[in-house]
């Protein structure tokens, strides 16, 4: 018995012993009153879940909209004792609520939503018992949708409807918003006027001026289009219709760009202004025009006299402008070609008949307000070599065509006629070149030849000439009146008709005629 009592003191000792030689613990219970350190990275903030920490939400109901002063109410249960709390939101701490310490039940945690993004907002909130040596931890997320701004409102209060827009003026609107300050967006035709691009301006609840250059733009009915949108995106939009009217526009009618214009050249206008009238003047290549200087022109359609004389021929650039009593001014500019003179004419003089035969002769007309033109001869649409870009006076042109180079044939003569300002005038005519080949006259000679031989032949045999001369004078008379019957009466045609057909056939009947001739009138003696 004494020796287990011995054991019991002997074990118990060295269970002391050792209990006191052990390295101890830094963490230990806290001193009333102090609370523990807590992590407030925002990362760490949420995903805890703890067994003797509840909370409940009272009000409002998760994913609500709240906006303002709101109360968010909770019921807490804590079997740890009192708490701490940190709220989140959007992951920044509140400063209201850092580390702060509560009790349990329900609570009323008030937050001041005006300080906060509008839109859905993360409420994260951290508790943290006070005492226990080891913290326990509980998150509670939450989602609210704060808004505390409702949408801005714009409304045009000047000019009206359809109303003219004067040059560089304002557009009166009122804009409203519970917002110091709003975006605005200003567009004309669907384009933005850039100095109205995401502009910030100010909500005064009075009138604001949108000030737009209305000569910046054609004149015409325009439609302005104006968006306001505050910071979280709500927005409100009107537009309105006006006619934007400069001080001066104009516009010239019935004159397109190279167009043509000569002599006293009237010219239609149509002037858009405010005012009766404005004051115009006209610019050829920079110089005033001084019947075009400083004319009235009243407001809406009218007409001017341009002389076009004292300049030169081919494009210009023309330059107009007009002004206002108030020296608002605008110019138009385009190029137009002045043509004084006109496309030249020309014709054929002679020859007068259809065939030409050797070196012919043609003689044309051409008539211009230029003292010398350009002149090109072509035959079926091959220059004519002498006759290429020629310069010649106006009035009467001869020149001469070779028809020994071409065929005995139909060609198109073509005339072209070109002035110094490049305008040009052709003329074409069919012309029958009549010539005489070698081998035409080989074959005349010839067949000649042949029907002459045949009488001194028969004649060397004791033949007479004489009834054979008589046959070939009625023959050749007889071709003589066929010819003029068909109306060979001329050099020219009758060269244009020697051919190797006619030859042959006149040629061959005169051989037999001499050959036959003595056999028919019974003149041939036997040898």
């Amino acid at each position: 018995m004494r020796n287990r009592k011995i054991f019991v003191i002997t074990l118990a000792v060295s269970m002391v012993l050792l209990g006191a030689i052990q390295p101890q613990h830094n963490i230990q219970t806290l001193p009333k009153n102090t609370a523990p350190f807590i992590n407030a990275n925002p990362y760490v903030a949420a995903g805890f879940d703890s067994e003797n920490i509840t909370i409940d939400l009272i009000s409002p109901a998760n994913n609500t909209e709240i906006s303002g002063l709101s109360n968010i109410t909770l019921n807490i249960t804590s079997s740890a004792g009192p708490l701490n709390v940190t709220l989140y939101t959007d992951g920044e701490e509140y400063p209201d609520y850092n580390n702060t310490p509560i009790t349990t039940g329900e609570q009323n945690f008030t937050i001041d939503t005006t300080n906060l993004s509008e839109g859905n907002v993360n409420f994260t909130f951290l508790f943290i018992n006070q005492d226990l040596v080891t913290p326990e931890k509980e998150s509670f997320p939450l989602v609210f949708s704060v808004n505390n701004h409702g949408p801005p409102m714009i409304e045009i209060l000047a000019p009206d409807e359809n109303s003219t827009f004067t040059g560089f003026d304002s557009i009166t609107v009122n804009i409203t918003a519970d917002y110091e300050s709003v975006f605005l967006n200003v567009s004309v035709d669907g384009e933005l006027v850039p100095s109205y691009s995401a502009a910030s301006v100010p909500v005064t609840g009075g009138n604001y001026s949108v000030m737009i250059n209305g000569s910046e733009f054609e004149n015409g009915i325009h439609q302005i289009d104006l968006l306001v949108y505050t910071e979280e995106g709500l927005t409100d939009s009107t537009s309105i219709q006006l006619e934007f009217l400069d001080h001066v526009r104009f516009a010239i009618s019935g004159l397109a760009m190279f167009d043509t214009v000569s002599g006293n050249q009237e010219i239609s206008v149509k002037v858009f202004t405010p005012y009766d009238n404005v004051t115009f003047s006209a610019y050829v290549e920079g110089e005033l025009a001084p019947d075009v200087e400083n004319i009235t022109l009243p407001k809406g359609r009218s007409s001017f006299t341009l002389n076009t004389t004292p300049y030169p021929e081919g494009e210009a650039n023309f330059t107009f402008k007009a002004y206002d009593l108030y020296g608002h001014k605008w110019a138009s500019r385009m190029t137009l070609v002045i043509d004084n003179f006109g496309l030249p004419e020309v014709s054929f003089k002679s020859p007068t008949t259809d065939i030409v035969v050797g070196m012919a002769r043609f003689t044309i007309t051409i008539e211009s307000g230029w003292e010398t033109v350009n002149v090109t001869v072509y035959v079926d649409d091959e220059p004519v070599e002498g006759l290429i870009n020629r310069t010649v006076p106006t009035g009467e042109y001869t020149f001469h065509i070779d028809t020994n180079s071409y065929s005995k044939w139909e060609h198109d003569v073509k005339i072209v006629v070109t002035t110094p300002e490049g305008e040009t005038t052709e003329i074409t005519e069919i012309f029958g070149f009549a010539s005489l080949r070698t081998e035409e006259i080989v074959s005349a000679i010839g067949l000649l030849g042949i029907a002459i031989l045949i009488p001194l032949y028969r004649k060397k045999k004791g033949q007479p000439l004489r009834p054979v001369l008589v046959v070939d004078l009625i023959f050749f008379a007889v071709i003589l009146g066929l010819f003029v019957s068909l109306g060979i009466n001329t050099i020219p045609i009758l060269v244009w008709h020697f051919n190797l057909s006619s030859i042959w056939a006149v040629g061959s009947v005169l051989v037999f005629t001499n050959w036959v001739i003595p056999l028919v009138t019974g003149t041939t003696k036997s040898e």
